[in-house]
């Protein structure tokens, strides 16, 4: 690790989605750079309390507030942001699943936007240092509803940055390897159950990082973030999915074809065939860390009073049941947004 261990001393540290992979991974971490306080938050306690038990046993002298919250419940979320005045805000909480964003489209909006402005806002009001929001390169053109609120919510802290200079920025994330619903979770249950294991197409590629790796490299990105900066992870090798099955069917004993089969079902809404990293003819910019990238040139956001309005607009859709013209809404604000059919 770098100095980014100076930029933990003595503060209080929080994370939303700290029960999650990634969340609980930087609270273990974050535990051994002498915080002097991690609030680590989630909306469930018994996740929570795991994280709680393994941090009292690795960093026994660090301070560990687990909070059950839900970042879209605003008062409560206040409430918590009011107690602890959190230094550092590590936002990680979000809806991830792209079958069940693209069938619940208000459900993804109400956490990935509306739950960040609720974290940005009251990072703001509690005068946190530092916000590091954890996007997806699904993020970048995005195809699905996922992916476009990821973007969203970049430009929510972008925007952030730009009117207060505060060291709010973005970092994308590939795949986690060992998310739950991920692909390898999937694979490992449909060959434990005789298959057959399903690929969308044989062409299909992803790039994976660990949980552990990734949430080492967020700690990192303390030293190197500048306000509204988007930042990535030079770190993961593309994957052949189809490959990948296969691997995964001998490691676990089985003859494809014999014991168990592949079966293709073709790209689903929000997904890709290959996830890009940056836009044709532009680079990602090494920064003195091997491994952390940003991005060269900024990603545009809306003249503030227009995006403001754009965005409490689509928020104030959330209940109105009009499935339409929510994802009309977020086009509008999402440009790049370029849903897929199948």
């Amino acid at each position: 690790m770098s100095n980014e261990n100076n930029a933990l001393i003595g503060k209080t540290v929080l994370i939303t989605g700290g029960g999650g992979m990634i969340g609980s991974q930087i609270c273990r971490q974050a535990a051994a750079m002498k915080p002097a306080r991690i609030v680590c938050l989630g909306q469930n306690a018994e996740n929570l309390k795991t994280v709680l038990e393994d941090l009292r046993k690795l960093s026994p002298s660090v301070e560990v507030v687990t909070e059950v919250c839900d970042v879209r419940e605003r008062d409560r979320l206040a409430t918590v942001f009011g107690v602890h005045r959190p230094s550092i805000v590590f936002h990680t909480a979000a809806k991830k699943d792209i079958r069940d964003a693209e069938a619940n489209p208000a459900q993804a909006v109400t956490v990935n936007v509306q739950g960040t402005v609720n974290v940005v806002e009251l990072a703001l009001a509690s005068d946190s240092e530092k916000l590091v929001f954890t996007s997806s390169i699904k993020a970048f053109r995005p195809v699905g509803v996922m992916g476009a609120t990821k973007r969203l919510g970049e430009m929510i802290v972008a925007s952030a940055a730009d009117r207060t200079g505060k060291m709010f920025f973005t970092v994308r994330l590939g795949n986690v390897l060992e998310s739950g619903g991920g692909v390898h979770d999937l694979f490992r249950r449909q060959i434990a159950s005789g298959g057959p294991v399903t690929v969308t197409h044989p062409d299909a590629e992803r790039r994976f990082v660990t949980a552990a790796e990734a949430a080492r490299l967020l700690l990192e990105t303390l030293s190197l973030g500048q306000p509204g900066d988007i930042l990535a992870l030079a770190t993961g090798e593309k994957t052949n999915i189809a490959k990948l099955a296969l691997r995964l069917i001998r490691l676990y004993g089985s003859k494809l074809g014999h014991d168990i089969d592949i079966e293709y079902t073709g790209l689903r809404p929000g997904e890709k065939l290959v996830e890009e990293a940056t836009l044709d003819g532009k680079e990602w910019l090494p920064t003195v860390h091997d491994k952390i990238l940003v991005f060269s040139l900024a990603e545009t956001v809306a003249p503030d009073t227009i995006f403001d309005l754009s965005l409490r607009e689509l928020i104030a859709m959330l209940n109105n049941g009009d499935k339409g013209a929510l994802l009309e809404q977020l086009s509008e604000l999402v440009t790049d947004y370029r849903p897929m059919s199948n």
